[in-house]
């Protein structure tokens, strides 16, 4: 199966399992504020500590080496702690990135070797990085 028939899959796979944005609340709409992070989780993103140290763990064996430990990008990773990604911001996109890889880049596919939880997790992991670079970002300007 080709990488672009592998992203595809991954983003049907996405949507099949109830991760599309057709009935997602934004955090817009739920708590009348914007999300933080300027992302949209259409589909369900774990909070607990359990789940985030899961994806942070995995993140290390998987992501840092290309993203950095940090999220910050690399010589052949982009930053994940920043807000906007070229193929979506979205959980979803971001899901069938680290799913199926994207075709014509170094970002290989990792849907055989990570289960849908700990991709899920990874996500929730990547907020945090998101998170720590708004403070980081914040601290800096204020300096």
């Amino acid at each position: 199966m080709g990488s672009a028939s592998k992203w595809l899959m991954a983003v049907l796979c996405a949507f099949a399992f109830g991760f599309g944005a057709a009935g997602a609340v934004s955090a817009e709409e739920e708590t009348g504020e914007i999300d933080r992070h300027g992302m949209e989780n259409d589909m369900p993103i774990p909070t607990d500590s359990a789940a985030i140290e899961n994806g942070k763990e995995r993140y290390g064996a998987r992501c840092s080496y290309c993203h950095t430990p940090l999220g910050r990008g690399g010589s052949s990773g982009v930053c994940l702690g920043c807000q906007k990604f070229k193929w979506g911001s979205k959980s979803s996109s971001i899901y069938a990135t680290i799913a199926a890889g994207r075709p014509g880049t170094k970002m290989g596919a990792f849907a055989t070797s990570l289960s849908q939880e700990e991709i899920v997790n990874i996500i929730a992991y990547i907020r945090t990085l998101q998170e720590r670079k708004i403070q980081d970002d914040l601290k800096a300007a204020k300096e």
